[in-house]
């Protein structure tokens, strides 16, 4: 059975239509899925005979994503999460809850659309167990892009969200349609999650809760609260950057767009290399038998014949011309080599736009001229993750403690429900830098000038004293039980 998918609905206002548009255009680069829009880009370059004559477009270039993929590596390895006082193994142990949902996996590819988008969400759904398959009751993560949500804010705090609405495709006998989860605590007495199917204007129509959940959960039924009682969204908007607002989407416009420019020039070199890197050769006073008419019902009308090396051009002499046919060879317009080193240097322009340093940008291959993708350094991998740590360590410290929220109010755990320490792998040094590193700690170590919680700091450069001390104090326990 195939299933046809509804043209989605706009926004509920012109601007958060303007910014559905920016982050969904951003989404696609990211995920691959933008080749309808490097057409459109072509077609603001070329007209259609000249983009016709080009050929297919090669996406083969695109710094936005190599950049955003290169950036987002605090989940190379699983943070360290701690806790100072309560048991945590239950939600983050290898066992947890949050481990068996496939968090930190998850963050991978959440951290680059942060990063790409400015802003994503991710939604904590409880999945009941399902005794016929032996399937226990567990948590579920899932990111929910920024250009599917309207948001609205709580007055005195600008960037922390009090009602949620998503668009969401649901199925229903048999066919799809737009529905808006709306979830509501703008009224902390009064906590609502309904669904509305959308019409195609923005605006919610029919309430469509029974539908899908059965019943409305509003008020006392309002499933989502903490061990107080207080109503939270069961969700966590992560930002790219510290703005005080909920939405950033239009920082960094100008990679989103180069992006689609260099992929345009590499189309162009593609059709340079394919049909021009050759003399090309002309005649006066003469015409090419056996042309075929191309195009006809098009403006873009045009003769053609289709030659190689092997074949051999027939001509005629054109009746209306006076004095000696002509036939002669232009020379090569332009140099492929020359051309590809052109729009390399463009390419790393656009990667310099997104705020790296030009010591941190290579090619992979060494040599410019050979068009091998963008690459970050470590160096420049590792001070990302300092800058990225702060905001992000923000949003996983609430998720976490939501996740806890939510374990304990339908799985029967008893996890503290606030204060999560999460902290973050560098990326790997480089055995010279571990050498020169640990030689440095060492000597300090012996002279008086670093105690061991700064040697712990040193070596785990994301941990504050705190943690420092509450892996020092680990270390002791496991030396006297294991030695």
């Amino acid at each position: 059975m195939q299933y046809s998918t509804p043209v989605k609905p706009m926004a509920p206002t012109s601007e958060d239509q303007a910014r559905w548009d920016e982050g969904g255009l951003r989404k696609r680069l990211i995920l691959g899925a933008w080749h309808d829009d490097l057409e459109r880009e072509l077609a603001k370059h070329l007209p259609p005979d000249r983009r016709e004559a080009w050929g297919p477009a090669d996406l083969s270039s695109n710094p936005f994503e190599q950049i955003t993929r290169q950036l987002a590596v605090l989940y190379h390895e699983n943070p360290t999460v701690t806790h100072s006082i309560g048991d945590i193994s239950a939600l983050i142990g290898r066992e947890g809850l949050a481990t068996t949902a496939g968090l930190w996996p998850l963050m991978q590819r959440a951290q680059q659309l942060v990063l790409g988008m400015r802003e994503a969400i991710i939604r904590i759904d409880v999945i009941p167990a399902r005794e016929e398959i032996a399937l226990a009751a567990r948590l579920q993560y899932r990111i929910v892009t920024s250009d599917l949500v309207y948001m609205e804010a709580h007055p005195d705090q600008p960037d922390v969200p009090v009602y949620y609405q998503e668009l969401r495709l649901r199925m229903r006998d048999g066919e799809s349609h737009w529905v808006a989860d709306v979830i509501d605590i703008r009224d902390p007495q009064n906590p609502s999650y309904k669904l509305y199917k959308v019409q195609q204007g923005g605006k919610l129509g029919i309430e469509v809760t029974d539908q899908y959940m059965g019943a409305p959960l509003e008020g006392a039924t309002y499933p989502y609260r903490n061990k107080d009682g207080a109503p939270i969204l069961p969700l966590v908007l992560y930002h790219a950057e510290k703005t005080g607002h909920l939405w950033d989407p239009y920082t960094g416009s100008s990679s989103v767009r180069g992006s689609l420019v260099s992929s345009t020039l590499y189309t162009m070199w593609v059709h340079l290399v394919r049909d021009s890197c050759w003399a090309q050769k002309y005649c006066a006073g003469l015409s090419v038998a056996g042309l075929n008419q191309m195009d006809q019902d098009q403006v873009a009308r045009r003769s053609a014949i289709s030659t190689d090396p092997s074949s051999i051009l027939v001509f005629a002499q054109d009746p209306d011309a006076q004095g000696q046919p002509l036939i002669g060879t232009f020379n090569v317009p332009v140099d492929p080599s020359t051309l590809l080193s052109s729009i390399s240097n463009y390419e790393t322009r656009v990667a310099l736009a997104a705020g790296l340093n030009a010591a941190d940008i290579s090619r992979q291959s060494g040599d410019p001229r050979s068009g091998y993708a963008l690459a970050v350094s470590r160096s420049g991998q590792r001070e990302a993750q300092r800058k990225q740590a702060p905001t992000q360590r923000m949003g996983d410290e609430e998720l976490l403690a939501k996740s806890a929220m939510m374990a304990n109010r339908f799985l029967g755990t008893n996890l503290p429900e606030s204060g999560y320490r999460v902290s973050y792998h560098s990326m790997p040094l480089s055995p010279d830098e571990i050498r020169a590193q640990r030689e440095d700690i060492i000597g300090k170590m012996n002279a008086g000038l670093m105690s061991p919680v700064q040697a712990i700091m040193e070596l785990y450069d994301d941990m504050d004293e705190i943690e420092a001390k509450m892996l020092l104090n680990q270390i002791r326990r496991d030396k006297a039980e294991f030695q």
